[in-house]
């Protein structure tokens, strides 16, 4: 039987009916510009809470004109340059990292105290998406077979392969992704409505530079014999409102589990699909039963029992192996332009390379100090704790 490793919301997006203040719009406007100028992100404080975010030169699609972004353990959160409250002028969408340190409850306490530390005012909210997250450790040999999927007879599913076919109009087959030989991802239906995912999360994991989930998973990132698999439940805007009138965070927290129920059992992974003569009656796949299990659990409750501090430490020692990656290579190449031998590198190069990094940064004072406020600025929620941590 699969265990679970983790499960959580890996995504929540919400808008809300309000606006910010005057005040602050126009901190965020001169962030803006000032970011297109430079052609940096700026880190800057909002509201009587003094928040701190980074703007970019960008707004997002839909209206917004501001994006401000609270870090990898916080938010994103996108605001139409509006002061007019009856507008739906504020949307916020919930970084996966902040859900797998926090229950549904802390995050929807943690979005209010933004909201009111922004000093803005929120009339009413409408719950845009919500992605529910189940990571799987698989017994040794297991592969992810499309035949095995079986979707609901009025679901419509879109084939996608790796090299895309722009001629299919295929509705009963599911999305796959493939990797050599093997099948990586297989993605069933599409947003805004319902979709249903299952992918090598390990492998994602690695590629998106999240090494937190192998903390999550209590995994060794270097042991290749663990092998986990994760199951998304995915429910946008279409699914959530059109089909179920689900808007509120009381409606949210009364029928989500609901809605990734009824899911499973539209979606299905069962064992073999080429044996069954009754589809409906083909027995699930020890993966979906194990699905079905903990779908009838509390899912608001969930999280990972990492704390807040122990992520940023995860990340915090991952960029800095990126920087002594870059030294190291930067060090090599300069003892190649150097002419450097062998001996003389493993003599004394790296005390006589320190020294000179030291007489440099001495010499060019202000231009290394304009580099540290840089990357003082770009790193500050790398490097700063957040109040409620």
């Amino acid at each position: 039987m699969p265990e679970l490793l983790y499960a959580g919301f890996d995504t929540l997006e919400v808008s809300f009916q309000g606006a910010l203040k005057s005040e602050s719009l126009e901190v965020l406007r001169n962030a803006k510009d000032e970011a297109a100028k430079t052609r940096e992100d700026q880190l800057i404080e909002i509201g009587p809470g003094k928040v701190n975010g980074h703007v970019p030169a960008h707004g997002m699609t839909g209206g917004y004109a501001f994006v401000f972004d609270t870090g990898f353990m916080g938010e994103q959160w996108t605001f139409m340059d509006s002061e007019d409250t009856s507008r739906w002028n504020i949307a916020v969408k919930v970084r996966a990292a902040n859900l797998a340190a926090h229950s549904y409850q802390e995050i929807k306490a943690r979005i209010q105290q933004r909201l009111t530390d922004m000093g803005s005012i929120a009339l009413q909210e409408s719950i845009r998406r919500a992605d529910f997250a189940m990571d799987f450790l698989m017994p040794e040999g297991f592969e992810l077979n499309q035949n095995q999927v079986v979707a609901h007879s009025h679901s419509k599913v879109s084939s996608h392969w790796s090299e895309k076919d722009a001629s299919s109009e295929k509705q009963n087959y599911p999305s796959t992704v493939f990797r050599g030989r093997k099948l990586e991802s297989i993605t069933i239906g599409k947003m805004p409505g319902r979709q249903v995912i299952i992918y090598n999360k390990r492998k994602a994991a690695i590629e998106k530079q999240t090494p937190f989930w192998f903390k999550v998973w209590n995994i060794d990132p270097k042991d290749t014999t663990k092998h986990v698999w994760r199951v998304e439940f995915r429910a946008g805007k279409k699914e959530l409102k059109d089909k179920y009138n689900l808007r509120s965070f009381k409606d949210f927290e009364d029928s989500i589990g609901d809605v990734y129920c009824n899911t499973a059992e539209k979606v299905r992974y069962i064992n073999d699909r080429e044996s069954a003569s009754n589809i409906s009656r083909a027995i699930p796949h020890p993966l979906w039963q194990a699905v079905a299990i903990n779908l009838e659990l509390n899912l608001l409750e969930y999280r990972s029992g990492l704390i807040p501090g122990q992520i940023r430490e995860i990340i915090r020692e991952q960029q800095e192996n990126i920087y002594w990656q870059q030294i190291q290579g930067n060090a090599a190449g300069l003892a190649v332009v150097k002419g450097l031998n062998e001996e003389e590198i493993n003599s004394n190069y790296g005390e006589r390379l320190g020294l000179q990094l030291q007489s440099r940064i001495q010499s060019e004072q202000s231009s290394f100090q304009s580099s540290l406020l840089r990357a003082q600025r770009k790193l500050h929620f790398t490097t700063t704790p957040a109040p409620s941590d």
